[in-house]
């Protein structure tokens, strides 16, 4: 498994079907995967309990 690289940015484009996203690290290396609503809002779900857990940590 590689080393993890530094999130640099993300774009989201609405697309036929779900959502594109545009994930770029900071060796300059490009991803772009589709993903349903579905799966976009399982992700915000996962980011939210990340930031609360942090919080409720002190963080």
């Amino acid at each position: 498994m590689t080393e993890p690289k530094k999130l640099v940015r993300v774009l989201t484009i609405e697309v036929s079907g779900g959502y594109e996203l545009v994930i770029e690290s900071d060796d300059g290396r490009v991803v772009r995967v589709v993903a349903t609503s579905r799966q976009i809002e399982a992700l915000a779900r996962q980011f939210t309990k990340l930031v609360d857990d942090e919080e409720q940590a002190g963080g």
